[in-house]
């Protein structure tokens, strides 16, 4: 059951960007080709960025009352919210709700600042995750840095810089970065090359967490073009595994101890399959010359790597095989799939036959040690 003096902390929530952001953050020869928010020729807004036209689905937000909540449509930021792109608004909300803290990624930008990855102007594409972060930081984060936990977004186009920017953060607070689930999904080296070794070495060096969220390699894993969005929600899980995968097996983990990897959205039912999967592959001896890791995956995953959820009887019924230190707990807000402002409720209703400890690790102490707060 969930103790009563429990403080929620979930571990994947999202930022809509306001529409100064870049604007504001942005040195001032980047601001008039940075992102910026415009009204369209048909009454709606759109964020525009170099040829990208990109609008906000209600289903990412939650809008106010008179106004349609449905996931279909577009939303204007007057039809939002506050608690959406507003920190002072996004603590009450979450006070509505019941949650104490919150890792809150990207909107705009992508779950892993991938917006910016192609972009015509390396130097304007990187000046802007650097704004973003200096956002997160000054801004979203300073308004309560105990209960608004700062989560950076990186150059991926960029190694050297992308470690540069993590040291940058990391000493001025932040606990988390973002990385793409598969990077080679979005046209960059994979987890299995050497490319990545500087960002890693300068993660291990500042403690930083590694956050992969479902869908940040741009694209969610489905049966065919033709097959309607929604058929990739009952195994929206498959990016994570593909991913907790190559994490298990590359070797980079063992040759960067201290990386904590945290699985953001992607459920956990998968990790008992997944695991056992990977036992039997990394016990095979005709595999042996193709793995990189020296430790077995169930070693692996315990040491390294967190799993989260919303509401997944499987994944609780499956405890002891995840491991209670490796579950977590999201929110998702201000995302429609969430339950806000009922997120407190229904959390009480899963962790009703949990034992208050393995409870009270899944909800606040877990994400308290990956996050170091």
């Amino acid at each position: 059951m969930l103790p009563d003096d429990i403080r929620p902390v979930s571990v994947d929530d999202h930022i809509i960007e306001p529409a100064h952001l870049w604007q504001t953050w942005l040195p001032s020869k980047h601001r008039e080709r940075g992102p910026r928010v415009v009204e369209l020729d048909d009454g709606t807004e759109a964020w525009c960025y170099e040829d990208q036209v990109v609008q906000t689905a209600r289903g990412s937000t939650r809008t106010l009352p008179g106004f349609d909540d449905a996931p279909r449509g577009i939303a204007r930021f007057s039809e939002m919210r506050p608690g959406c792109y507003d920190p002072t608004a996004r603590l009450a909300d979450m006070d509505l709700d019941g949650v104490w803290a919150q890792v809150a990624f990207p909107d705009f930008a992508r779950f892993a600042g991938h917006r910016f990855l192609g972009s015509a102007d390396p130097s304007l594409a990187t000046a802007c995750s650097v704004a973003y972060n200096d956002f997160v930081l000054e801004e979203w984060c300073a308004t309560d840095p105990q209960r608004l936990i700062p989560l950076g977004i990186l150059p991926l186009w960029d190694v050297d810089a992308a470690a540069a920017e993590v040291r940058r953060i990391a000493g001025r607070g932040a606990k988390a970065v973002a990385f793409s689930e598969n990077p080679a999904a979005l046209g960059l080296p994979s987890l299995w090359t050497d490319h990545w070794e500087p960002l890693w070495t300068a993660v291990d060096e500042t403690d930083l967490a590694v956050c992969l969220h479902i869908g940040s390699s741009g694209r969610l894993i489905r049966s065919s073009d033709d097959a309607p969005p929604c058929s990739v929600l009952p195994h929206m899980g498959a990016n994570s595994m593909v991913a907790c995968t190559d994490w298990l097996l590359t070797g980079v983990l063992d040759r960067h101890r201290s990386l904590r990897v945290v699985f953001s959205e992607g459920g956990a039912g998968w990790v008992p399959y997944l695991l056992e999967q990977a036992e039997k592959t990394f016990a095979n001896p005709n595999f042996a010359d193709q793995i990189g890791s020296v430790r077995p995956p169930r070693e692996v995953f315990a040491e390294h790597m967190t799993v989260c959820v919303m509401s997944d009887d499987v994944a609780l019924a499956l405890l002891d095989r995840i491991g209670e230190d490796n579950l977590t707990w999201e929110s998702d807000y201000p995302h429609e799939d969430g339950y806000f402002p009922h997120s407190r409720e229904r959390l009480e209703a899963s962790m009703a036959a949990v034992p208050e400890q393995t409870a009270r690790r899944i909800v606040e102490a877990n994400a308290r040690r990956v996050f170091r707060i």
